[in-house]
């Protein structure tokens, strides 16, 4: 009988009721089960006991006779007896359950935690490509009035860094290596139109073999951001783009002079840097540090990301 209880409740009273709306039927529903079982267990003791009464042993000749009739409060006690255990039969089955749909929720939770973010990125990479694009197109619509055969190369070089957003950026993580060229590309397009005043350098250090993966188009927001507002037309200006990866994690470090945009200029309207920050949680949650800013000392605009493998 306790195991009809257990299982009753854990098949089938407690998988219809206590996951859905109906919660508080299940005290009347087993309270019902309990009274039922233990009436019918004691209908069964107590035909029993009338059927073969248990036998007499007087211990001497001298001993009052035993009743033979039926002890009720006998009977009533091990009802009360009978009840609690079965109480504590339905209280397992409640646990037991509870803690399975408890794993089962936290299950469902987590999967769509990792919808969303999957959503989330893949509404930030639409609006990465388009941004870049944009930028990019406009370089080269800038360099048409200047040199045409510039221009070709730059529509070239264009063309293979759209292969790679299109076929590279589809992945959940590309190599370093692979993105490290990508900007590589990216920053030779952009010096195509830069005056002679305009310093770029770009450091690569990968170690051999090394086969570091990194989200795509991570860090071009922070190169674009680096020509966009390190840039002058009359200044000197200097752009140092630092890539590198270790055993143990990824760099990318990127310092420019700081020629600031007036209120009137809403190029870009700062959707880059986050997009950065929205992927770096997304992805690197725990893992990342981002320091940026303008670094007193020198005074040229210092941006850093180190991911840890």
């Amino acid at each position: 009988m306790m195991l009809l209880v257990f299982y009753l409740n854990y098949l089938w009273i407690l998988p219809r009721h206590i996951e859905g709306k109906s919660k508080l039927k299940v005290l009347p529903i087993n309270a019902i089960l309990i009274v039922a079982v233990c009436v019918l267990v004691a209908l069964v003791r107590a035909y029993e006991f009338t059927v073969s009464p248990p036998p007499r042993f007087p211990i001497h000749e001298d001993a009052p006779e035993y009743s033979t009739d039926f002890n009720w409060l006998f009977l009533f006690l091990v009802f009360i007896r009978d009840a609690l255990n079965l109480i504590f039969v339905v209280l397992i089955a409640y646990s037991l359950r509870m803690s399975k749909h408890a794993h089962r929720l936290e299950h469902e939770r987590q999967e769509a935690e990792v919808a969303r973010r999957d959503a989330e990125l893949n509404g930030l990479r639409l609006q990465i490509s388009p941004h870049f694009l944009l930028n990019t197109l406009n370089n080269i619509y800038a360099l048409t009035a200047i040199s045409s055969e510039r221009a070709q190369q730059a529509i070239i070089q264009l063309s293979q860094l759209l292969r790679h957003m299109l076929y590279e950026n589809q992945h959940g993580m590309v190599d370093f290596s692979s993105e490290c060229k990508f900007i590589s590309s990216y920053v030779d397009l952009m010096k195509l139109r830069m005056a002679p005043n305009v310093k770029v350098d770009v450091e690569i250090s990968i170690p051999e073999n090394d086969k570091s993966q990194v989200a795509p188009l991570l860090f071009i927001s922070l190169v674009e951001n680096a020509f966009k507002h390190g840039v002058s037309s009359t200044e000197p200006s200097s752009i140092s783009i630092k890539l590198a990866a270790t055993e143990t994690e990824i760099r990318c470090n990127i310092m420019n002079t700081n020629f600031p945009k007036t209120s009137k200029d809403h190029s870009g309207h700062g959707i880059g840097l986050q997009q950065v920050e929205q992927r770096l949680n997304s992805i690197y949650q725990g893992k990342y540090s981002w320091t940026h800013g303008i670094n007193e000392s020198d005074g040229l605009y210092h941006s850093e990301i180190v991911l840890k493998k």
